[in-house]
């Protein structure tokens, strides 16, 4: 059992496991699965044949691709009708090892208002408006609305318009 343990870099418990779960057969008949006997497989779990497809894809589009792309979305649009998700993609990737080790740094976002320094540091406060044209909602008319937000104070307001001669009757000359 040490020789097997050492020859598959596996440990001396995992090998009396697969001998007991051979009981009698030979070992390289026996299915040597990572779960208990007894218990199946996921119902969403990707075939094991596709998965195969996705590491094979994977290995040929990194060496082949004109474009230098392998990734998830590479292989999905090779492998067309019978292909998974990205994310079913991604994670028969990261369980066979094949995803690449830089992973994304995620950097906080700036504080508010950081392009203008005195309302950067709160002395200065900052109204934002927008105007949405033609909004439809449910089975209603198209309406028009003015919004607005102050970015410290956190206030917000909006106004539905009929149409834009309302907002110069109601707001003046904008």
């Amino acid at each position: 059992m040490h020789a097997v343990a050492a020859r598959f870099k596996v440990s001396v418990s995992t090998v009396a496991l697969w001998v007991e779960r051979a009981a009698g057969h030979r070992l390289d008949r026996v299915a040597f699965a990572d779960r208990p006997p007894g218990c199946v497989p996921g119902w969403n779990r990707t075939a094991s044949e596709v998965e195969q497809r996705v590491i094979e894809l994977r290995h040929s589009l990194r060496e082949h691709s004109v474009l230098g792309e392998y990734g998830a979305d590479a292989i999905q649009r090779e492998l067309s009708a019978e292909a998974p998700s990205r994310a079913a993609i991604n994670r028969i990737l990261s369980r066979h090892g094949l995803q690449d080790a830089a992973r994304r740094i995620r950097r906080p976002a700036p504080p508010k208002g950081w392009y203008l320094p005195e309302v950067a540091t709160g002395r200065a406060e900052v109204d934002c408006f927008d105007f949405i044209e033609d909004l439809k909602i449910a089975e209603g008319p198209l309406v028009n609305v003015l919004t607005a937000k102050s970015l410290h104070g956190a206030l917000t307001d909006a106004w539905v318009l009929a149409n834009l001669s309302s907002l110069v009757h109601k707001f003046g000359n904008v």
